[in-house]
């Protein structure tokens, strides 16, 4: 199981970014890495997905976080789970890049990765993300 990360912050006097009060909000439970289903691979190649990076926010039974570890396939609804190997912003209103892996069984390493922003919201994160590469593939949460 990943390791969950702590949100800190530091509160500074500027207003946050926008993304902060624009984004969408995911709560689908199957995309957390403790749900697992064989008989399923459910694919982030589709809306409310896009080519075009849009803002997002986990809440609920998705968890808030993106996965920062690999998990084996068919872990969040998916052969190729997704999780994140870069840092999250400390400073609310900070904004990070970072890389999405997508690893399956089948690959020893990253199968593909992408490139990805997140934005410390003063309590919550927000992640920049487009579509995945491949159906299978699937941004995985904590």
């Amino acid at each position: 199981m990943c390791p969950t990360t702590a949100i800190t912050t530091t509160v500074t006097s500027s207003a946050l970014p926008s993304e902060c009060s624009s984004y969408t909000l995911i709560t689908d439970g199957t995309r957390h890495v403790s749900y697992f289903n064989t008989s399923i691979s459910l694919c982030d190649n589709v809306s409310p997905f896009s080519i075009t990076a849009t803002w997002f926010r986990f809440s609920g039974a998705a968890g808030t976080l993106i996965a920062s570890c690999a998990m084996p396939s068919y872990h969040c609804g998916t052969f190729t789970p997704g999780y994140y190997t870069g840092l999250h912003p400390s400073t609310a209103g900070a904004t990070l890049t970072g890389t999405m892996c997508f690893k399956n069984s089948l690959s020893p390493s990253c199968y593909f990765s992408n490139t990805i922003s997140v934005t410390n919201c003063n309590g919550y994160y927000v992640y920049d993300l487009t579509q995945v590469p491949s159906c299978d593939a699937r941004y995985c949460t904590i």
